[in-house]
This record gives structure tokens, sequence and C-alpha cells, in this order.
């Protein structure tokens, strides 16, 4: 039961790929994990990000380096993540280096055997204005037309493989998260546990959550998901 397999997506991610994979190394040492994967996924980057990857590699047998030969997104990512993933839990991490090891430690290091280790931000105000106000008005509005009631849904999160390997997942956009919970919780019996987590500034680069792209993306992504409640509904 108590091993994981850490799968850290990234774009254009150079300069914050190297200490995110330390961090996760870190915390799974504290953790006392002996059976762990960290599996690399490298989104078609156009810089040094899968070079280093590779680096990475060589100096640590339980990394498994993966690229995507297009640019597909986080969810895409992360569908590559699992797909590749062989150990009893999975948590993706963004390659951004935004988590420290001692928040990844306090998810990876639960022995209980829940479904599902949601988390939420105990400290949002580290984001910018516009997006804290983006998340005060999103996740209401996702609770509202999805008739859950989660604090949020694009934190870090630890699933039981077997309880999410039969689930597909169709979007490749950042609400990736949101299509697996809305199945999980409509069509199984989910054990669960909230955890707050603490979020570090991004010291490197800039977020790709907002651009144009991937805002269209997650709009028809809700949408789509919008309707497909209905069917999941009825087949709970």
């Amino acid at each position: 039961m108590f091993s994981k397999s850490v799968f850290i997506y990234s774009y254009n991610e150079q300069k914050n790929i190297e200490n995110t994979v330390n961090e996760v190394i870190l915390a799974i040492k504290h953790s006392n994990i002996k059976k762990y994967e960290i599996i690399i996924v490298d989104d078609d980057s156009n810089d040094n990000t899968f070079k280093i990857a590779k680096n990475l590699q060589k100096k640590n047998n339980n990394i498994i380096v993966k690229k995507n030969i297009i640019n597909l997104g986080v969810g895409g990512a992360i569908k590559t993540g699992l797909s590749n993933a062989k150990l009893n839990k999975v948590i993706s991490i963004p390659g951004d280096n935004c988590h420290k090891n001692t928040e990844i430690a306090k998810l990876i290091s639960i022995k209980d055997d829940y479904d599902l280790i949601l988390t939420y931000y105990s400290n949002p105000e580290i984001r910018s204005f516009l997006r804290t106000l983006f998340t005060k008005i999103y996740t209401p509005f996702l609770n509202f037309i999805f008739g859950l009631n989660l604090p949020y849904y694009n934190g870090l999160a630890v699933y039981k493989r077997l309880t999410i390997q039969d689930i597909k997942i169709y979007t490749n956009s950042f609400t990736w998260q949101i299509e697996v919970l809305l199945k999980l919780f409509k069509t199984k019996k989910i054990d669960y546990i909230l955890i707050p987590t603490i979020l570090e500034d991004r010291i490197e680069g800039k977020s790709k959550a907002f651009s144009l792209k991937n805002s269209l993306f997650v709009f028809f992504s809700i949408l789509r998901l919008f309707f497909l409640r209905f069917f999941l509904n009825k087949k709970k």
C-alpha cells in the first residue's frame, strides 16, 4: 500500500524542473517511502527541460522521463503520467517548484488507504489579485453546476491508482482534475479526506494558466462536463 508514483508535468520549466524533482525526493525521503517512481513528463517543451530531466534520470534509477511529441496541455501531460504509473498511489506535481517538500510529504506520508486525498491552499492570497478573485468565483460556480461541495478543484491530490485507472479523461486542459473529481463523486463511493497545503510563489518563469488558449480549452471543457453530469447522475 505504501508505494507512490509521482509524476511531474512540465512545459518550458528548465529553471524549475531540477528543484521540483529535488523537493519530491526530499519529501519521499522524509516520508520513509522505499518503493517509488518519479515520472517526469515533458509536454514538448522548446527549452532544455527534457535534457535536464534526462540528466536527472541518470542519477536516480527511480526516475522515468517521458516526452509528448506535441504539446497536449496539463491534462494531456498528466494522462501520459497516469498511463505509465505502476504503483498503488499516484500524485501529480507541477514542475514550477511551487510546492515544498514539507507540503508534499504531508500528503504522501499518509498511510491510511484512502481512495483520494484532496487538498486546498490555505494561503491563496499568495497568488495575484486577479487569480485569487477568479478562484473565489470559479470554485462556488463549479460546486453549483455540478452539485458538489469541494473547497478547491485544482490542488494537489493523491489517488489510489485502481480507483481512477478505469476513468476515461477526455480533457487535455487545466480542467482534467475537475473531470476526474466529477466522475469519481458521481459514479463511485469515495473514501477521501481534505488536507490544507501551502503554496509557494513561483520564482522563475510565468504561469501558463491564464493564456487565451488555455482559457478557451477550460471554457469548452466545463461546458461539456456540465452536460455530462446529467448522464453521470443517471448512472449513479
